[in-house]
């Protein structure tokens, strides 16, 4: 409901990724790095937010609507997830949606793990999960163009059942998960995080939400 004398904002969240790859990745690839452009904005008065596509960032002058980084440290170094569908609420009452056919891997080349390793999982805001949903899928069949245009790049789309699935236990702002015995080859670590709800949510019937991808290659 618009409050009197306040005229609701509404910012349309949307992505044009661009990217360029031929050939499904190896276990050592070069995907190239989307070029990501959005408009974004959000009404901290009205019960509707927009829906875009998926955007690692949205930003108008000092607004950054996203949610917080997810990282994974391994043995082997460390690796920012790309950032997929989600609604969320900053502290100033602005929220926003976006949505996502598919994910471009979130670096050149998968992130080495061991079966039997356990992975730490941190964001890069002290803001702790309510759930954690952790789903591993092969690279194998789900490694496809994101959408049906010709120069839309390939990434991770989910076609089959995950090969494993978890609920990590929460530790503060993060979560380990140790990886299990698995055949050796990449694979996409899906994750997906609730928030506890927010008092300035202006939409009380979502709460909010992230979906990452992480890209791995098992030993």
């Amino acid at each position: 409901m618009v409050r009197r004398g306040i005229l609701p904002l509404l910012f349309v969240l949307s992505v044009v990724l661009v990217a360029c790859r031929s050939n499904a990745p190896t276990a050592t690839p070069n995907p190239t790095q989307p070029v990501a452009t959005a408009t974004a904005a959000a009404s901290p008065t009205e019960a509707g937010t927009p829906t875009g596509v998926s955007t690692p960032t949205a930003s108008v002058g000092r607004i950054v609507l996203k949610p917080p980084d997810l990282t994974v440290r391994s043995e082997a170094g460390e690796q920012t997830a790309t950032l997929g569908p989600f609604f969320w609420v900053l502290d100033s009452g602005f929220a926003g949606e976006t949505s996502a056919p598919g994910l471009v891997p979130p670096s050149d080349r998968p992130l080495p793990v061991r079966s039997g390793e356990t992975l730490r999982f941190g964001l890069s805001e002290d803001r702790p999960p309510q759930t954690v949903k952790l789903a591993v899928y092969p690279q194998e069949g789900n490694f496809e163009k994101i959408a049906a245009d010709p120069g839309a790049p390939e990434g991770f789309v989910v076609k089959t059942d995950p090969v494993t699935e978890t609920e990590p236990t929460v530790e503060g702002s993060g979560f380990s998960w140790t990886v299990p015995e698995l055949p050796a080859g990449p694979y996409f670590i899906r994750v997906e995080i609730e928030w506890p709800q927010h008092p300035k949510n202006p939409r009380p019937d979502k709460v909010p939400r992230a979906v990452y991808a992480f890209w791995v290659q098992v030993s």
